[in-house]
């Protein structure tokens, strides 16, 4: 058994039967194996189990600039750390992916969630995915439309089942600062370059979010909720500060999970060994030995107030593993 407690960002101690760190394509064309989990640096997973087959750990590295039009091209491996991906371009001025930043994680994990930040969503600037398919042992390359990127979502996340394994990204980034001041507590900012852009929206997370190196946890347990207009009008008869965003889709809203939680009396609530973060009652973390049980009993109490406040159920954003594989919430 090969301990995973250094990939996944719980800290949860879990194992699995087999582990393979894959730092090159050629390496996948050997791989024939019934039954493979694909991560980076486990950032967004939580296991309620040991695991029964092979876990592979993107480590492919490498990043490839160049000029196309106004643009840039950035060609980069699927196990490039993403925050250190930005921070290198960051240095060399080229901008888009800033209000990403210190999002923990791989590049390669990062347009399956299609992780977004700070009005940014990662599936914005991909210009194309190359990946390998395990089972059929072939490399496909998609284009940002062939990738389905909705909120949180992706034909990668959609697909799960398939062993998918995301090799390289391209990004198509901006050669002139044009930051992205749309999200409420950005828009103050009033930026001059990417680096202090970069700079503030690190400084913005680190007051909010735990770092998952000191305090076990993945990031935003639940996905921000979209409602109708009718259930809107509903709530904001009722809550004069309810935060609102707008969809792409007319009549639909999105709210935001975290204030839900807090209303619903669930922010710095523990269970166990696990609980709710204090400054942002989003993060579930492991406040020291939590087991998988504890947070998943947390998060079903939470969702359960969050239902007989608001009539509203939040649906995770962490994806779940047993034994088997990737399971669905309802599973649980």
């Amino acid at each position: 058994m090969h301990d995973l407690s250094s990939y996944n960002s719980f800290g949860l101690h879990v194992s699995a039967q087999d582990l393979i760190v894959v730092q090159s394509e050629a390496q996948l064309d050997e791989i024939d194996l019934e039954q493979v989990l694909i991560l980076g640096k486990g950032s967004d997973v939580l296991f309620t189990d040991d695991y029964d087959g092979t876990v592979l750990i993107d480590e492919i590295k490498g990043v490839q600039i160049e000029r196309d039009g106004p643009d840039y091209l950035v060609r980069a491996g699927g196990g490039v750390v993403l925050d250190e991906l930005i921070a290198e371009l960051v240095s060399r001025n080229i901008s888009g992916m800033e209000n990403l930043s210190a999002i923990p994680g791989t590049l390669g994990a990062a347009p399956v969630q299609n992780i977004g930040a700070y009005g940014v969503e990662i599936g914005d600037l991909i210009e194309e995915i190359e990946f390998y398919d395990l089972e059929r042992h072939v490399l496909q390359t998609f284009d940002r439309e062939q990738c389905a990127f909705a909120y949180r979502s992706s034909y990668f996340k959609e697909h799960k089942s398939d062993p998918l394994f995301i090799s390289r990204v391209t990004l198509r980034l901006n050669s002139v600062f044009d930051p992205d001041l749309s999200y409420k507590g950005v828009r103050e900012l009033d930026p001059k370059s990417p680096y202090e852009l970069r700079t503030r929206i690190a400084q913005l997370r680190r007051q909010k979010l735990p770092d998952p190196q000191e305090v076990g946890n993945a990031g935003s347990f639940f996905k921000n909720p979209v409602v109708t207009e009718d259930k809107l009008k509903e709530l904001q008869a009722r809550y004069s500060d309810l935060p609102v965003y707008r969809t792409a889709q007319p009549g639909l809203y999105k709210l935001a999970a975290g204030w839900l939680i807090d209303k619903a009396g669930c922010r710095g609530i523990t269970h166990g060994h696990a609980g709710t973060w204090e400054h942002q009652a989003l993060v579930i973390v492991n406040r020291g030995g939590a087991r998988p049980h504890e947070i998943v009993a947390l998060a079903q109490y939470v969702r359960s107030e969050v239902a007989n406040a608001f009539g509203i159920l939040l649906e995770p954003e962490v994806r779940v593993y047993n034994r088997q594989g990737e399971i669905s919430w309802e599973q649980l």
